[in-house]
């Protein structure tokens, strides 16, 4: 039987896959807590858009009777943040709009929104649930660096994400007669169920996976894929660029589903921790088969 054949066959017997076992197990711990990092801070992410309409109260409840403008407005500010020394008012230029309220004290500015009809404070126009989403936002897409220098190291971090990938693929085989057992879950498997479903997840989570690694190296190096495109593109003095294929890939990165449904966000965000799963379960496999058995001796 040459290696070939062994492979088919068994793939457990031969070195490359013991090999690349190897290399996809000190992967996966070496990234571990950058894969938890990225994996939480980006599903958390997909809901920014949700956070902003949820906590930022900016349009007014009611447009019933009449709105306070000119000196009356001023002065009903000047009663609401009576603590506040008022640094400038800003009318609302469309319909339901709110008014915005620059204010300062102790030589610290913030701002407000405020309902001219009703004469209420609104609340915070940067209140701290918005802060927090921006700044996992920050984290997610810069690890809290400077832009330029963040998001190398994530298409670093992207690139060793996707060897890890790949190597997870190959060893996913079992061979021939076993192949199907990475599909499903199975009870009567020699495979515990951490296992499985490992192994199970990331088969079937392959595609996005591949694309939360290939998005991440094309946000710090667009130049590779802008090339590709432009080699696509028959007629370069036209406005149309055969780039849809990257602009749905950005989507399903960030979990961007304009006019889909509601749902969506949600189910984005369970799959965006799927990284964190498969590196918990990983670690506890390792950590059983291996760590475990070893201090048994």
């Amino acid at each position: 039987m040459n290696n070939w054949q062994r492979w088919v066959q068994a793939p457990n017997t031969t070195f490359f896959r013991r090999a690349l076992f190897q290399i996809h197990l000190w992967l996966g711990i070496a990234l571990g807590l950058y894969i938890l990092v990225i994996s939480v801070s980006g599903s958390a992410v997909v809901l920014r858009p949700q956070f902003s309409r949820w906590f930022i109260a900016s349009e007014v409840s009611t447009q019933t009777g009449e709105a306070l403008a000119g000196s009356e407005l001023e002065a009903r500010v000047a009663e609401v943040y009576r603590d506040y020394s008022v640094t400038n008012i800003v009318a609302p230029t469309r319909a339901r709009r709110a008014t915005y309220v620059a204010l300062e004290r102790n030589g610290k500015e913030s701002s407000r929104y405020f309902d001219h009809y009703s004469g209420m404070d609104l609340g915070d126009t940067y209140p701290w649930q918005v802060r927090s989403v921006e700044w996992l936002t920050r984290l997610h897409d810069d690890l809290l660096m400077e832009r330029a220098t963040g998001r190398k190291v994530n298409a670093f971090g992207g690139l060793l994400f996707l060897l890890m990938v790949f190597t997870g693929v190959i060893i996913w085989w079992q061979g021939r007669r076993r192949w199907k057992e990475g599909l499903m879950i199975r009870r009567n498997s020699s495979h515990s169920m951490l296992w499985q479903l490992h192994s199970v997840l990331g088969f079937w989570s392959l595609l996005l996976l591949l694309i939360w690694g290939i998005t991440a190296i094309y946000f710090a190096f667009p130049q590779p894929f802008d090339f590709i495109i432009n080699a696509m593109d028959n007629d370069l003095e036209d406005f149309d660029r055969p780039d849809g294929w990257l602009l749905f890939l950005i989507d399903m990165h960030f979990g961007r589903f304009r006019g889909s449904w509601p749902v969506l966000p949600y189910i984005w965000i369970v799959l965006g921790l799927l990284p964190t799963f498969m590196f918990i379960s990983g670690f506890i496999v390792w950590y059983r088969r291996v760590i475990k058995k070893y201090k048994r001796y």
